[in-house]
């Protein structure tokens, strides 16, 4: 109507013609700036969150996991929880390994409105270490993006590991922490296409358990049997599976499952062309084939040996 009929509307402003009635029938959400800002100290800001309840619990109990990502390096913390009241504890824990190990103080810890965040405990500590609580909008999820898209992430790295080596789901928990320490050593566009482990190096000395050769998940690995683990006559290894790396612990974890074991170590030797694992889409049943030879006499007979997954 303003440009059929310019004079008809000379002399207004367009905050004249603001009604109730539009207001009601055309509101709609704010679009979302994309925030740029990003902190140049390491731990001064921290982004959380919490996912879960996953629909297979793990092993060893655990259905969720909390997040917390620094902003200025994107170094990412994880840690395993049976249940949603552990989150504060876990936060403890966290906030005095930066402490002690990077000599930091975290200034602002930044998630949603999640009762496991908004709660007594939590106000109480934050009042006792002078940290800042921001919290997002209600049905505003985009102002905890930075920790919202690492949970995306982190769950679709956990999910290729699993269906690329065919392990179990029950394993979500090891692919889950494997996914971290593969990301944390992953190049990204919002550091320039530098790691965060790299970023975080030149702010702060690394400690060596953070420093570990990359392995493929699910693969082969022959776990080294010490000669109080076996007898003169014994394998000298044990065949497990690759399931991830240990968290304070200088070392490979592997998981052995007809004794449910898991194996902590570096002595480790790693088929990493071969998977432990086969896929259960094809034809065959066959995990690996094996050939041993025996002399009867003067002949040589050749057995085989098919071991099928269980």
């Amino acid at each position: 109507m303003k440009h059929l009929i310019p004079d008809l509307f000379s002399g207004f402003k367009d905050s004249d013609f603001t009604c109730d009635t539009c207001i009601l029938a055309k509101s709609h959400r704010v679009p979302y700036p994309l925030s740029t800002n990003k902190c140049t100290t390491p731990f001064t800001l921290i982004h959380s969150d919490v996912w879960g309840p996953s629909p297979i619990t793990a092993p060893s109990g655990v259905r969720w996991f909390v997040t917390f990502i620094d902003d200025c390096t994107r170094m990412t913390w994880l840690y395993l929880l049976k249940n949603k009241n552990e989150v504060f504890s876990c936060f403890q824990s966290f906030h005095k390994q930066m402490k002690t190990q990077f000599n930091a103080q975290i200034q602002i810890l930044r998630s949603d409105n999640g009762g496991e965040f908004v709660n007594h405990d939590f106000q109480t500590y934050f009042q006792q270490h002078g940290i800042i609580h921001e919290t997002t909008c209600p049905q505003t999820p985009q102002q905890n993006g930075v920790a919202e898209r690492k949970n995306r992430h982190l769950l679709e790295t956990a999910r290729a590991l699993l269906i690329g080596a065919h392990v179990p789901r029950h394993h979500w928990d090891d692919a889950i922490v494997t996914a971290v320490h593969l990301i944390n050593r992953m190049p990204s566009g919002v550091l320039t296409f530098k790691t965060p482990l790299q970023v975080l190096a030149q702010h702060r000395p690394l400690p060596s358990v953070l420093v570990l050769t990359p392995r493929i998940f699910g693969c082969v690995a022959f776990v080294h049997l010490h000669k109080n683990q076996r007898s003169k006559l014994d394998p000298c290894a044990l065949r497990c599976v690759f399931v991830g790396y240990a968290t304070h612990q200088k070392g490979y974890r592997c998981y052995h499952p007809p004794t449910q074991r898991t194996y902590v170590t570096l002595d480790v030797t790693f088929l990493e062309s071969e998977l432990f694992f086969h896929d259960p889409s094809s034809n065959s049943t066959l995990q690996g084939r094996y050939e041993v030879k025996s002399r009867i006499g003067a002949t040589w007979k050749i057995k085989k040996f098919s071991f099928v997954q269980k």
